[in-house]
């Protein structure tokens, strides 16, 4: 074989061998996937009028820009977002926490950043439970309680302090009143301690649920129940049901203090439909809050704390098993979304929907119906859609449908999507040798806080180069 010979061969190899790898590439994202800039932000020029915003809160410190993360329980555990919610706040300043929910008083995990006790048990509704008469609204989760001399009280962790506080709830009237200068309320264990001193008897009517006898009679759909042995909220019409008659609460020997309604000293609340807000002028890290009014039940739908400051406020909404489709069914739900004054809306379903079997074409139908009700009603905000991360159906088969879900996204025109499937590497990601593979949980679907807080940093990494590829090309001067 002569010199030039020899010289088309070694081009000839080295052409084959990056051709293999380009077709593997195709194939299966590796490694190389997961490195900044990857072709894994879609449509980046709709963020552009976010961006302005973000480059006027940069250099002249004057306003607040409000984004809003919606999904399911890799968004509810508040790993992942906040991360996210760090980030933006140490580049833009902390504009406040944002939404909050006393998910602690109903027993399931959530930020830990805000802490919630009350002197009363109070029930709840998710919105994936079946269509019920509970008010769900904006949380994705309803706290509704019958009695009037409840309280519920909120501290915050250093660093979130804050001067305004809106209450959120499902009506058009106020149903809740607070002060702000109460002592703190020591509960070392939550109770609802209200005790039966006897019975009264109803005959289910035809349509009647348990909520609303528990309504009619001022009693807990938990009281209803242990009353009448009753393991579900199944009754029949004509049934005979035992109506507890509660007597005074009963202080447990834990609690050291049990607030009272009259000494309060309530402050006054600016309200509209859905909310009541006050604003203080110095910072506070407790607040406590009571029913308001004679009302057969008091509903709570979320709190929203914020500061004075300039910056990013980063709101969160998650609920455990949720799909779009949940959320959607309560049209309370899009109503209370302008309340938080969203400029960037992110959307982050499919883990779900895809344990639900559902194709590519029927998860974007129903992407695009969720986008069309936000939009009704939030005109000037930007929605942007993440992929789902990677999965495993029962710890060893690959969950494909990710994988579709992510390729029909990044195929849209219309709306920003950042790919995190393919950000993460996909199935080869999670695989046995993968960089996330330790990072989940023994079911192989959800992460621990490690992982999420990768998928928070990975996001963060993304986000922030293009913003300042939008600044790069869009303005004349680098801050």
């Amino acid at each position: 074989m002569n010199k030039l010979e020899k010289t088309f061969y070694s081009v000839f190899i080295l052409l084959l061998i990056c051709s293999t790898q380009n077709a593997y590439a195709k194939e299966e994202p590796d490694k190389n996937s997961m490195e900044e800039g990857a072709n894994v932000f879609a449509n980046q020029a709709l963020l552009f009028p976010l961006f302005e915003k973000l480059y006027e809160l940069e250099t002249n410190k004057g306003n607040k820009v409000n984004i809003v993360h919606i999904g399911d329980s890799h968004i509810q555990a508040d790993f992942f977002t906040n991360t996210i919610r760090q980030g933006l706040q140490y580049k833009f300043g902390n504009g406040g926490f944002g939404l909050t929910f006393p998910y602690s008083l109903i027993k399931t995990n959530g930020p830990r950043c805000v802490k919630y006790k009350s002197n009363a048990v109070w029930q709840s509704q998710r919105n994936v439970s079946p269509v019920s008469d509970v008010a769900v609204g904006l949380s994705g989760i309803a706290l509704y309680t019958p009695l009037q001399d409840c309280v519920l009280q909120f501290t915050v962790e250093d660093g979130y302090e804050f001067n305004t506080v809106k209450v959120i709830y499902p009506t058009e009237e106020p149903q809740f009143q607070m002060s702000i200068s109460v002592e703190p309320l020591l509960v070392s264990n939550v109770a609802g301690s209200s005790v039966s001193t006897g019975f009264n008897y109803h005959k289910v009517k035809s349509g009647e649920s348990l909520s609303v006898i528990a309504r009619k009679y001022r009693v807990t759909v938990a009281q209803l129940k242990r009353a009448n042995g009753l393991k579900s909220n199944m009754i029949r019409t004509n049934q005979r049901l035992k109506i507890p008659v509660v007597g005074k609460s009963v202080t447990p020997k834990t609690q050291k203090a049990n607030i009272k309604l009259d000494s309060m000293n309530c402050v006054e609340m600016i309200s509209s439909p859905f909310v009541s807000s006050y604003t203080s002028e110095s910072l506070l890290n407790r607040v406590t809050i009571a029913p308001k009014g004679n009302q057969s039940q008091y509903t709570l739908n979320g709190l929203v704390i914020e500061n004075s400051k300039p910056g990013v406020i980063y709101h969160t909404i998650g609920v455990n098993g949720a799909q779009m489709s949940d959320y959607a069914k309560y049209p309370l739900f899009f109503k209370q979304l302008p309340v938080l004054d969203p400029d960037l809306i992110i959307l982050s379903f499919g883990t779900n929907e895809s344990f639900a079997k559902m194709s590519e074409s029927e998860y974007v139908y129903q992407l695009n119906e969720f986008v069309r009700n936000i939009q009704e009603q939030n005109q000037d905000a930007i929605v942007l859609v993440m992929t789902p991360p990677p999965s495993m159906f029962r710890r060893t088969r690959v969950n494909t449908y990710i994988s579709n879900y992510s390729t029909a996204l990044m195929g849209l025109d219309y709306l920003p999507v950042w790919d995190l499937y393919t950000r993460m590497g996909g199935a080869s990601g999670i695989a046995s040798k993968g960089q996330f593979a330790r990072m989940m949980d023994r079911r192989k679907v959800h992460y621990t806080v490690d992982g999420y807080q990768a998928q928070g940093e990975l996001f963060m990494s993304d986000f922030l180069s293009a913003y300042n590829n939008f600044k790069k090309n869009n303005k004349t001067t680098e801050i």
